[in-house]
């Protein structure tokens, strides 16, 4: 019990000595900000903003470069690190550089530095990033670009290329924001302007688009006696004190479904063409009444309408002549009925906000019997109803649409899963048939080579294993967790797998580069090629390569991302499965070279190398539960077994040692073959005798 416990205690201690060094340089390899002058070569310029007349100096905060043509100012040159310092899937800060023209367009953008582990130093896949930076000329900075080039157009590197291109957008609105070029995007609630639905009067009234209020004669009674001036004059005399002094109309006029409802053929008169946003409409506003009291009927000589205002939390505006427009009444119906009508332009610059409650005061105008002026408010209340009211769904994240998009994958991802689920669920019964296990596990190694491995590029490597340990120490964002989905299953399919059963459910079934090696070895068996195990005296070594791989890769990762990025290289994962041998050549030469001595040694690489494997192995020493079955016999007298495992996991005791094992079954597979398993073949050789003396 105390050598279990110790030897726990050092894997757990190895485990935060690897972690330590992982997590001990996590800055060391950022690019340098600052001086983007500097940074911008004639290489970059010709990319960037191909027939410049000037630039400007680096200025401003953001920083960037003015660019001139013909005099002017025609857009700006800045970069993604000096503004938004975005890490990328490795962690380490990326430097993009790009231009974005006034009206918010890229001119064209070029990564000059990053350490993304898929691209960096990749024949194929850096022009491809080059490429696809590139076609971001002319793409809207603020979105809205359908048709654009997907972040999969740079093979196996989705997730580089997308934090590059926000990169370039988020920056770029940055820039023109600060100077004034471009309003900050809402995402919020907007008044639709130019959405429009047919409504009578008496609809507009209903819905609350258009309000009204009647003031009767004893309403502005009441209202001198509470300002202790009964008895004063008022420029319009009142007629008796229940009849209506005046009955007013207001609303918000901007929205065509109110506007052109209103107003019918007359709409242009008033509103002219409109094809413009909400965020540069000009508010304006409905005044019309009916009765005695005329809104409009002291303009003359004072310029200013003094019988009427529209008041929004502590502001209030009151309006000119250059601000009103009459509207023609004497109609039979609407406000063409009533006896005065207007629509009242609120100033450009007003802080009005069309979304919140405002109100129309009206203004009683008059004298106190001492001569003293005097003003009666009255209030109309008005809330836009929200059938005027533009409510965006909430920007969704880019995991949420990375989901989307993968949603076929996925699907089939979790259905391989189940699958698997089902095999080591029911692995007892599957191991009573020699053929059906075969059948059984060389399809599901095919599918994974292909579709998992080939086709939607589902390989884990020791690189996920260090963006995941470093993330949170870096940038913790949630969504940098789920922006590759079926990396998402696999990992947590084989952390839960891990636990539980140990490192063989992944490297064993899940891991696309293993199971072209079975596949492979398999083939070579088939055709007659020698195979070659080591003894165990001479295995017991070599099993250490894979954790001296590991430990090097994670060292390497926390002192240098250059050296990281090339030692990380011993994985061939990269070159046989997602890059499909597309690399450069000395790639190309290792991979194939890892697989053709997997014909003679099967698994050779998983076995003795792979740094993946050698981290999965030592956290998988601490699983919970042993599925595979043993007798007594096992290993002493009988090896059957121990013969039988193709990758040697079996000691001469009979002990399975499950950091080795892949969890293929072939040994349960002898386990109940009563034809060949010595103790089912002598227990089965009594019973027939029994049955044939009897």
């Amino acid at each position: 019990m105390k050598s279990a416990v110790t030897f726990a205690v050092r894997q757990i201690v190895t485990g935060a000595v690897l972690l330590f060094f992982t997590l001990l340089g996590a800055s060391q390899a950022d690019a340098e900000a600052g001086h983007l002058l500097d940074r911008l070569t004639p290489q970059v310029m010709a990319t960037v903003w191909p027939g410049a007349e000037k630039l400007g100096p680096e200025e401003g905060k953001p920083p960037a470069i003015a660019v001139y043509r013909k005099g002017k100012v025609a857009g700006y040159i800045f970069s993604s690190l000096d503004i938004v310092h975005a890490p990328g899937f490795s962690g380490v800060p990326f430097d993009v550089i790009a231009g974005v023209d006034l009206s918010g367009h890229i001119s064209s953008a070029k990564a000059i530095f990053h350490r993304e582990p898929h691209i960096y130093q990749d024949a194929v896949r850096q022009p491809q990033l080059d490429s696809f930076l590139a076609r971001t000329a002319g793409l809207a900075s603020q979105g809205g670009n359908a048709g654009a080039l997907y972040p999969d157009y740079v093979d196996g590197a989705t997730v580089s290329a997308l934090e590059m291109r926000d990169a370039v957008f988020d920056s770029a609105q940055r820039v023109l924001i600060s100077r004034g070029w471009m309003q900050a995007k809402d995402t919020g609630p907007a008044v639709d302007i130019d959405g429009f639905k047919q409504m009578s009067w008496d609809d507009l009234l209903a819905e609350g688009s258009i309000v009204h209020k009647i003031i009767t004669g004893n309403d502005v009674a009441a209202a001198l006696g509470k300002a202790n001036a009964a008895g004063g004059k008022l420029d319009v005399p009142l007629s008796g004190a229940n009849n209506s002094y005046i009955d007013i109309y207001t609303g918000l006029a901007t929205p065509a479904s109110i506007a052109k409802n209103v107003l019918g053929s007359d709409y242009a008169v008033y509103f002219g063409p409109r094809a413009r946003r909400s965020v540069y409409a000009v508010w304006k506003v409905f005044v019309a009444s009916k009765g005695p009291y005329d809104f409009g009927d002291d303009l003359a000589g004072t310029n200013r309408f003094g019988r009427l205002r529209v008041v929004q939390g502590g502001q209030a505006y009151q309006f000119t002549a250059s601000q009103y427009q009459g509207i023609a009444t004497g109609g039979r119906d609407g406000i063409r009925a009533l006896d005065h009508a207007a629509v009242f332009t609120l100033p450009a610059n007003a802080r009005f906000d069309p979304l919140k409650p405002w109100r129309l005061e009206l203004l009683v105008n008059g004298q106190t019997a001492a001569g003293a002026p005097i003003s009666l408010a009255f209030p109309v209340d008005y809330q836009l109803p929200a059938s005027h009211i533009l409510t965006p769904p909430p920007a969704a994240p880019a995991w949420v649409q990375a989901w989307s998009d993968s949603r076929t994958n996925v699907i089939i991802e979790a259905v391989l899963l189940a699958l698997l689920t089902l095999i080591l669920a029911l692995q007892t019964k599957l191991a009573q048939s020699r053929r059906a296990h075969r059948i059984i596990r060389n399809s599901f190694l095919l599918f994974v080579v292909v579709w998992q491995g080939w086709i939607a590029s589902g390989q884990l490597s020791i690189l996920n294993v260090v963006n995941y340990m470093e993330a949170p120490f870096r940038h913790f964002e949630f969504g940098f967790y789920l922006a590759e989905p079926l990396m998402v299953m696999i990992v947590i399919y084989t952390a839960i797998s891990l636990v539980l059963l140990g490192r063989g459910v992944f490297c064993g079934w899940l891991c696309p580069f293993g199971a072209l090696q079975e596949l492979l070895a398999q083939l070579s068996r088939f055709v007659g090629l020698p195979q070659w195990n080591p003894p165990e005296s001479v295995q017991k070594y070599l099993w250490l390569g894979k954790y001296v791989s590991a430990a090097l890769v994670l060292g390497l990762a926390a002192l240098s991302i250059d050296m990281w990025s090339r030692v990380a290289e011993v994985e061939p994962f990269d070159t046989a499965i997602t890059s499909h041998f597309t690399r450069a050549w000395p790639y190309v030469l290792y991979a194939c070279a890892l697989l053709t001595i997997g014909l003679f040694t099967e698994r050779a690489y998983c076995r003795f190398l792979c740094p993946l494997g050698g981290v999965l192995a030592l956290a998988g020493r601490l699983h919970l539960v042993d599925l595979l079955k043993r007798r007594p016999q096992c290993g002493s007298p009988c090896r059957l077994c121990e013969n039988s495992c193709p990758v040697k996991a079996i000691s001469v005791t009979g002990k399975i040692k499950m950091a080795e094992c892949f969890q293929c079954l072939d040994c349960q597979v002898e386990y109940f073959d009563d034809q060949r398993c010595p103790p089912l073949a002598a227990v089965r050789k009594r019973v027939v005798g029994g049955l044939e003396c009897a």
